[in-house]
């Protein structure tokens, strides 16, 4: 056995003794017996503290020594019952170590730690999470989720499952809860408060995975969850910083059974029948600002690392994000056209390198007359004449155009991955915007909400100049 076992299995034991934050003779009894056991010497233990709880499960897991789950997990059971009492904290430990540790486990799954700060439930919240919407999941949800979500109530738990969050909020007067997100972020403008109505309005499990827990709180590791639950086991200190450890159990369409077989196998090692289990709901015109419900929109209203989507308004003459209710300052319509005509070249991008051969230099200059005249319709567009929009075939015009724009972009630093919003000059010299169409839209007279640019007259503009 390496030593970065032991430090691992030592890791364990202090998370499991301190999970019911009662600490008796009984557990240092089996404690000293199992110290000894795994030769866990001073400086294991001092390491210990060091290493992450989800750390120590991989490094078990991964080990490759032959029986250590099988004996470890045999061994943290007697110490779970070494005062006669498993207790509800304890237990929840015990079914991830189950999960992880027993081959015959009927269920699937990991343990994640992250830094308490960045994300904090409270303990046995039971959250259904995805990145890509899974219909058949969902469905299921949908279908029994007044089983599910009793079942976890019963045990203790809370079971939250965002959609039927966002329906609550959807029956609700808009005044109200627009009252509501002026008096949580008064900075907010009017006009932001009404694009975060509507962002809210429009959240979706994927939405709130991608853009919330990995974007906003960095939680890289749910990037590309599959339909999981994410179960809080507990918190720990690694060094001086407090974490929150989380069971990332794997469900599938069959979810109502796996959650009653899980209740079953957790309710199994309790020594009391009686579970304290909260009754509280949201109700019509009421909102719930404790645990979840807090952390949601405290976490939604933050203005920073977030996907914003793009609104180009030729009205009033400016580049909107609305999401984190900014606009692009210092930006003159010269700027504001060639930032357009990027947007409607996609990953395209434009190119305005010099042929090496003459034989294609006939083809360069087809391509920069292109691009001029479709610079100087969307600069129409924005309200200037076409005949006077800058010639950004020139270099010398160009380059201060460029460096404006990049400037005030620059400067949008609440965005998540900024530099996907500012022109890129990739590897073959195109410059390029790297944010897809969809998340681009124009304001247009016809329509009373902003229009997707792939839909707009910009974009019609743009095309017609073959």
């Amino acid at each position: 056995m390496l030593k970065t076992h032991k430090i691992a299995i030592a890791r364990i034991f202090d998370d499991l003794i301190k999970a019911d934050r009662i600490v008796d003779t009984g557990e240092m009894e089996c404690w000293k017996k199992f110290s000894g056991k795994y030769a866990l010497d001073r400086e294991v233990r001092i390491a210990a503290r060091d290493m992450s709880f989800a750390d120590a499960l991989n490094e078990i897991c991964n080990s490759g020594v032959k029986g250590l789950k099988e004996d470890l997990l045999g061994d943290c059971r007697a110490m779970t019952v070494s005062d006669g009492f498993c207790a509800h904290s304890e237990a929840l430990i015990m079914m991830a170590l189950i999960i992880l540790f027993d081959s015959r486990s009927p269920f699937s799954g990991e343990v994640i730690s992250i830094p308490r700060a960045n994300f904090n439930v409270d303990m046995a919240t039971a959250l259904y999470i995805e990145t890509d919407h899974d219909s058949a999941t969902n469905d299921a949800i949908r279908r029994d989720y007044r089983n599910i979500f009793k079942e976890f109530q019963l045990a203790g738990f809370h079971f939250i499952y965002i959609p039927s969050i966002i329906e609550h909020y959807k029956k609700t007067n808009s005044v109200l809860i627009k009252n509501l997100l002026s008096f949580l972020a008064p900075d907010l403008s009017e006009a932001g408060i009404d694009n975060a109505y509507r962002s809210l309005m429009k959240m979706s499990t994927g939405v709130f995975c991608q853009d919330l827990l990995c974007n906003k709180c960095g939680i890289t590791s749910l990037r590309k969850a599959m339909p999981s639950l994410l179960i809080k086991i507990g918190t720990s200190f690694v060094g001086d910083a407090l974490f929150a450890n989380y069971l990332h159990l794997d469900v599938d369409s069959d979810i109502a059974d796996t959650v009653r077989l899980f209740i079953d196998r957790f309710t199994g090692m309790l020594s009391s029948d009686i579970f304290v289990v909260n009754t509280s709901e949201e109700r019509d015109n009421q909102f719930h600002f404790h645990g979840f419900y807090k952390q949601l929109l405290d976490i939604f209203l933050v203005r920073r690392n977030i996907r914003s989507s793009i609104e180009l308004n030729p009205y009033k003459d400016e580049i909107f994000f609305p999401e984190i209710d900014s606009k692009a300052i210092g930006l003159h319509r010269r700027e504001r056209a060639l930032y357009a005509l990027l947007l409607c070249q996609g990953k395209e991008g434009i190119n305005f390198n010099m042929p090496r051969t003459a034989s294609e230099y006939d083809r360069f200059e087809r391509r920069m007359k292109r691009v001029q005249e479709r610079y100087g319709a969307i600069y129409e567009f924005f309200g200037g004449e076409k005949s006077m929009a800058p010639d950004l075939t020139s270099p010398a015009i160009r380059r201060p155009i460029f460096a404006c724009l990049r400037r005030s972009l620059r400067s949008l630093q609440a965005l998540y991955n900024p530099e996907d919003y500012n022109v890129i000059k990739d590897s073959d010299g195109s410059f390029s915007v790297h944010i897809g169409p969809e998340m681009v839209f124009v304001r247009q007279f016809s329509s009373p909400d902003p229009v997707p640019l792939l839909e707009s007259e910009l974009y019609r503009k743009w095309r017609a100049i073959q």
